[in-house]
Order: structure tokens, then sequence, then C-alpha cells
């Protein structure tokens, strides 16, 4: 999902209620609008983690990336190379709860 009007999927968060607080944790976060989307998933152990991933930045060894795999994207650090043609997008910044 793209990030922009995706700022409801934070609802949950304690933060200021303020759409202008929100708009500039954004820009903080989204490096290229048009590249960076944002994903909700669960961890292992069943805590809400949400995924900045930018398609546009190239992913290196220990960096965490989500995989297109035969089962669907995976999320993981890459500890090997990985052909670019499976790497669907890097994973910049993610949120999860404590």
């Amino acid at each position: 999902m793209p990030f922009s009007n995706s700022y409801r999927d934070f609802d949950g968060f304690k933060r200021p209620d303020s759409r202008d607080y929100f708009a500039s944790l954004a820009k903080f976060i989204v490096r290229e609008p048009l590249s960076t989307h944002i994903f909700r998933t669960v961890t292992p152990s069943g805590k809400t983690r949400y995924l900045v991933v930018d398609r546009a930045a190239v992913p290196g060894e220990g960096d965490m990336a989500l995989v297109r795999t035969d089962n669907g994207l995976r999320v993981g650090r890459l500890k090997r190379a990985v052909p670019m043609k499976n790497i669907w997008g890097k994973v910049i910044w993610y949120i999860q709860e404590g």
C-alpha cells in the first residue's frame, strides 16, 4: 500500500493528535514517496510490526529486505547475495510494538 493516506494504519500508536505532526513524521521516514510502501506484519512472537519498504533502495548483505519466494513475500536479513529479481524492496524503517 502506498504511504500517502495510510496514516490511518497507525491510529493505535500514542502520538499527538495532529495531522501536521504525522505529516512531519512521514517526510522524515519516506525518502521516495513513489517507491515507498508500508506493510503490517506479525512477528513470530505475535507482535505487530509495520515495515517501511523502499523499492528504489538497493539492499546489501545484512540489510532487511522483502524477498519474493515460491510462498509469497518474506522479510528477513540478507545473509548472502540474492538475485535482484527476487528482491521486492529494502526495509528502511520498522516500527514494532513493545
